[in-house]
């Protein structure tokens, strides 16, 4: 299994990806990257569709087999080779310990504080880190989610063999136009945080007890637990809440586990380098524009000349 090529197709400031690109760099597993851009909507495009009917990433492709939703990705990854162990047997204490802390920091709703905060950023307490021509307002969220509702259904038009998967995305989409995530909402699902964090620093600090030279959330060992914990953190640094949860006085224990994370090379690469990612793929769309712009000038001046000649002769 572990011979076989192994892809991800994935955006790289996308929570859930950065979820399966830090279970593969922790795997040490080889992968093809290809980017969706979700910016431009390429996972409603109809090749991605007939290969991934949910149209949502990451989506994982193992020899000439799919797999979509980032825990099964994650429990994919950590089967293909034997070590590190990031899934232990939900079995034993550390396997059901590892399988509870996944569950509840999977019950966050991020979608609903990602964009409660991008799109209310008075509610960020430091800079929000994403590319300023990524940023948007409540009307031109609601304007481009329109436009990609009418290209939508002009591809289930276009292709009837997709209906059903268009069918479920537009509605989710037309869902999701009428939520403006009001100010309010986005602040209640802040301060429910602040409860989830009290019990991480309280797990934390029994971790830190019970294991002495290396402590986790769930142990000694660093597993999906931790991977999911320190996808949430670098969330919430990118857009400008962290510091409302790292409080020296009343949570040591996280501030502690979050410097240690940082140091380790999946997170440098999955989280902190997903900015990097995506700005060499904004350059490499940038240079191919202005290839192509550059091929279309070069056919029309030999065309030109072309045509003079004929004139000419």
């Amino acid at each position: 299994m572990a011979s076989l090529p192994v892809q991800l197709f994935f955006w790289p400031t996308s929570y859930y990806s950065q979820k399966a690109v830090l279970a593969l760099e922790e795997k040490n597993v080889k992968y093809k990257q290809t980017i969706i851009s979700l910016i431009a909507y390429e996972q409603n495009e109809p090749w991605f569709l007939r290969l991934n009917p949910q149209g949502e990433v990451p989506m994982l492709k193992l020899g000439d087999k799919y797999f979509t939703q980032s825990e099964t990705i994650v429990d994919t990854v950590d089967k293909l080779n034997n070590a590190p162990v990031l899934v232990p047997d939900p079995s034993t204490p550390e396997g059901k310990q590892v399988q509870d802390w996944r569950c509840k920091l999977n019950s966050i709703n991020m979608e609903g504080l990602t964009f409660g905060v991008l799109l209310n950023p008075e509610l960020a307490v430091t800079d929000i880190k994403i590319p300023s021509s990524y940023r948007q307002t409540k009307e031109e969220y609601r304007v481009k989610t329109c436009k990609a509702i009418e290209k939508m259904e002009k591809l289930r038009e276009k292709y009837p063999d997709l209906k059903n998967a268009y069918d479920v995305k537009i509605e989710k989409s037309k869902k999701r136009s009428s939520v403006w995530f009001e100010k309010s909402d986005t602040i209640a699902l802040i301060d429910e945080l602040q409860i989830l964090f009290d019990d991480l620093e309280a797990q934390l600090r029994r971790s830190r007890t019970e294991n002495i030279i290396e402590h986790w959330l769930c142990g000694a060992t660093y597993t999906a637990a931790d991977i999911t914990l320190c996808v949430l953190l670098g969330r919430l640094l990118m857009i400008g809440l962290l510091p409302k949860y790292l409080d020296p006085a009343k949570r040591p224990a996280l501030i502690e586990y979050w410097n240690q994370a940082q140091l380790r090379p999946s997170v440098q690469k999955g989280i902190f380098g997903g900015k990097r990612t995506l700005m060499l793929y904004q350059a490499r769309k940038a240079l191919a524009k202005v290839a192509a712009g550059a091929a279309v000038a070069g056919g029309v001046v030999a065309l030109g000349v072309l045509i003079g000649q004929k004139y000419k002769s």
